[in-house]
């Protein structure tokens, strides 16, 4: 057992149950009931190896875990101390505890439980566990996050709650660590080196398993995203006078996942900087492709590639200059490491410029390192694509643009069946 537990948990319950004068109810939860079992075994443990607790009764001496006594200190004053507990699954309403205590609810990052069972456990703690206590009872929720989406990593922006993230490390430039008379930063770099890098930055530094295995971290793609920059609007005219290229791409989600279409302007030094972004959320396949098309008018597109293997847009009128790409994995694998390398560029390097936007740059790190993307309430990884998409466009540059039919270009006239196409001279 961690630290956490040892002071938010077990001395917590037994601080409760020694300080009660009142009869005293705790309730504590972890994942699993055996895992509930043997916290409650420890306090017991506690409880009665203590030496000011020896004129306590146990009321349920047969029972290793099953924490019920009948409180003394000798001066007639008596109150029912009991903790029992459950793994979170099991919860249900109708108790009203004076306490409750959720130890480690997500199982662990080695058995890291999928977006669906997250969620589930999620709604299970906000329906059911916080109608339990009283309204000025304590709630304790300790433990590691998975994902950005579980519980522990949500409760960061509840105001009722006083979140806290401790990990082991707190500074690598200064060696500074949370608990360097036990754990100072020599060991931890031994012990980093001896269960890997993922195990140590979900364990020890706090890091969700999910973001542990993104391909782009969160704190690579912060540094590319500009505070000040502002989207634009598609009800104000988007003026071009250099005519730079403007590249596009669009991730074509399933059914249950949103489609994601990505816009960039590429500057005089190549680097791309994202003009507008739009999750296309509950839009059917027409929909989608009208508001395409009218996007790509609007900036004016020099070039586009969208996911088609499914083609879900084929036949459907969407403009030419978006062409479509059948996912491979050679493919999406040449992709990645496109964008990853305009994550990382150094200064003499062209770069890419993203928008303040917390949902789309969420998305951009739940794909994993083996390119498989995580379903979150937010999204199944889209933006990535997109925004890859968009900047696999840009290397392979403006070419022969093909601009579909002479409506098309210029928005007057007689629809026919021309074509045209223009260079990058022209």
């Amino acid at each position: 057992m961690h630290l956490k537990s040892t002071i938010l948990n077990h001395a917590f319950v037994f601080w409760n149950l020694f300080k009660g004068a009142g009869d005293v109810d705790a309730l504590v939860f972890s994942y699993k009931d055996q895992l509930a079992r043997e916290h409650l075994a420890i306090t017991k443990r506690l409880i009665k190896l203590n030496p000011y607790t020896r004129l306590w009764r146990d009321r349920r001496a047969s029972s290793d875990y099953l924490i019920n006594f009948e409180v003394a200190f000798g001066d007639g004053l008596t109150w029912l101390g009991k903790a029992d507990g459950s793994g979170i699954l099991s919860a249900s309403r109708g108790r009203h505890p004076k306490l409750v205590v959720c130890d480690d609810v997500l199982s662990d990052y080695a058995n890291a439980l999928e977006t669906t069972q997250l969620q589930r456990i999620d709604n299970i703690f906000r329906q059911v566990v916080m109608s339990l206590p009283d309204p000025h009872a304590p709630l304790i929720v300790v433990g590691t996050p998975q994902s950005y989406e579980d519980t522990l990593f949500q409760l960061k922006d509840d105001p009722t709650f006083h979140w806290m993230r401790e990990p082991a490390v707190l500074d690598d430039t200064t060696h500074a660590t949370l608990w360097p008379e036990r754990f100072d930063y020599r060991g931890l770099m031994r012990q980093r080196a001896a269960i890997k890098d993922r195990a140590f930055q979900v364990e020890y530094l706090l890091i969700p398993a999910a973001l542990a295995d993104a391909f782009l971290a969160p704190g690579r793609v912060r540094d590319c995203v500009d505070p000040e920059l502002a989207m634009y609007s598609l009800e104000t005219p988007f003026s071009n006078p250099e005519h730079f290229p403007v590249y596009m791409g669009v991730d074509v989600g399933k059914s249950l996942h949103p489609s994601h279409l990505s816009v960039f302007l590429q500057g005089p030094d190549g680097t791309l900087v994202m003009l507008y972004h739009e999750f296309m959320d509950h839009l059917n396949y027409a929909a989608q492709t009208k508001h395409i098309n009218r996007v790509i008018q609007h900036f004016d597109v020099t070039k586009g590639y969208h996911d088609n293997t499914r083609a879900e847009l084929e036949d459907r009128g969407l403009s030419k200059r978006l062409r479509g790409v059948h996912f491979t994995k050679s493919k999406k694998a040449n992709m990645a490491v496109l964008f990853e390398r305009r994550i990382d560029a150094s200064g003499d390097e062209p770069g890419i410029v993203l928008l303040p936007d917390g949902r789309m740059l969420r998305q951009i790190s739940a794909v994993t390192k083996d390119l498989k993307s995580v379903e979150t309430s937010e999204g199944h990884g889209d933006t990535f694509w997109s925004i890859a998409l968009a900047v696999w466009a840009a290397a392979d540059g403006p070419g022969m643009a093909d601009l579909g039919d002479v409506n098309e270009m210029f928005g007057t006239g007689r629809r026919g069946t021309q074509s045209g196409a223009i260079s990058p001279a022209t």
